[in-house]
């Protein structure tokens, strides 16, 4: 900036500069070397100033200095040119400028002090020239006061309008202390506002700790180990008779709907079925007369499954009556009945050898029979 104040000054006043460097007609008699030497002096002095503008800024005292040297001996011209200038340059040289209108303050409205474990917001608020573009700094606060604390953004930025062609823009942050002392700074680090910087500023926070000083008088004397009591006996949980009658009927209900879903075995041919059952009335050991009762009955139930024919409630004569066989598959049949019948009837029965004897018969009338088909007639 300073560099364009110093190409700014030469365009806007060349004539004071070449009256500056035009040599001075010398006045002859009493006082004209000293008036000379009064002129020449805040020429020279504001032309030095003029070339170093871009060396350091111009400060509130050396402005004041170079007005009242150059209404030493100069003329009005002179004068004027000097007062504008100053003008401009301090009115360049101030933060944000006379034209930006720009202002940010960081503030809080939290009490002090506060504790080393607690926070507190702050809010930072920036009004402007619409439309506000802001760039915050990395890291948000000052390097003297990024050390002592947190600070983090709490909630989103709000910008609202709050005069014609003005904005405000606001922010609350989060700030949460590292160490106690009294008097903390906190400060917001520089702004960009429209391309300007801008210095929010900030405040000062006592922060109190409860801990004392690491002195060896202030530790706390050392303790043993605490002993805990006894545990309380665990009682088993106690259930409700509803409950278990609950869950007995669910695990029954279970059960049942697994079987009942389970697919059922095919049924036994009646073949296989009479066979089997022969095999096992010779295998029970029964007396002889219950022996050749139950081969009839056998016999009879075969007849029924395969054949379809009520054969348990026939005689030995209407059950080969409604039959369609063979001879040689009705003889057998009745020659067995017929003895079955005679020591049912009659009283006589066999001895064990004719009990062995029927029941080969029965077993061999099965095979006989066993792929027959027919049914009554």
């Amino acid at each position: 900036m300073n560099g364009n104040l110093a190409g700014l000054n030469e365009t806007l006043f060349p004539l004071t500069r070449r009256e500056a460097r035009r040599p001075l007609p010398l006045k002859r008699g009493r006082g004209g070397a000293q008036c000379l030497h009064l002129q020449r002096e805040p020429i020279n002095r504001l032309e030095e100033e003029a070339n170093q503008a871009h060396l350091a800024p111009v400060l509130g005292g050396e402005v004041a200095t170079s007005l009242r040297v150059a209404g030493e001996g100069a003329t009005p011209h002179d004068i004027l040119s000097a007062l504008f200038r100053a003008f401009l340059l301090v009115a360049l040289l101030l933060p944000g400028g006379f034209a930006s209108g720009q202002d940010a303050t960081f503030t809080t409205e939290q009490k002090s002090p506060i504790r080393l474990s607690e926070s507190l917001q702050a809010r930072l608020a920036i009004e402007g020239p619409a439309p506000l573009r802001v760039e915050l700094p990395k890291p948000f606060l000052d390097p003297i006061t990024d050390r002592d604390w947190k600070i983090q953004p709490v909630g989103n930025v709000s910008v609202v309008s709050i005069a014609e062609r003005r904005e405000r823009w606001t922010q609350t942050y989060r700030l949460d202390p590292y160490v106690p002392g009294k008097g903390l700074p906190v400060i917001f680090a520089a702004v960009k506002v429209n391309g300007r910087e801008v210095q929010p500023g900030g405040f000062e926070v006592t922060v109190l700790s409860t801990v004392a000083e690491p002195k060896a008088e202030n530790a706390k004397p050392v303790t043993s180990i605490e002993e805990l009591p006894d545990p309380d006996p665990i009682s088993p949980p106690r259930v409700a008779a509803w409950q278990l009658v609950l869950l007995c009927g669910g695990i029954i209900a279970v059960i049942a709907f697994v079987l009942w879903m389970r697919p059922k075995p095919p049924p036994m041919p009646p073949h296989e079925w009479a066979i089997g059952a022969l095999d096992e009335l010779e295998r029970a050991g029964v007396a002889n007369r219950e022996l050749v009762a139950r081969a009839a009955e056998i016999l009879r139930e075969l007849i029924e499954r395969q054949f379809g024919i009520p054969a348990t409630k026939l005689t030995t004569a209407e059950l080969l009556a409604t039959t369609a066989w063979t001879v040689e598959q009705t003889d057998p049949l009745r020659r067995i009945l017929d003895r079955c019948d005679l020591a049912k009837f009659a009283g006589d029965i066999p001895n064990d050898d004719g009990c062995r004897d029927l029941l080969a018969r029965c077993r061999n009338w099965l095979n006989e029979v066993g792929t027959v088909s027919t049914g009554p007639r």
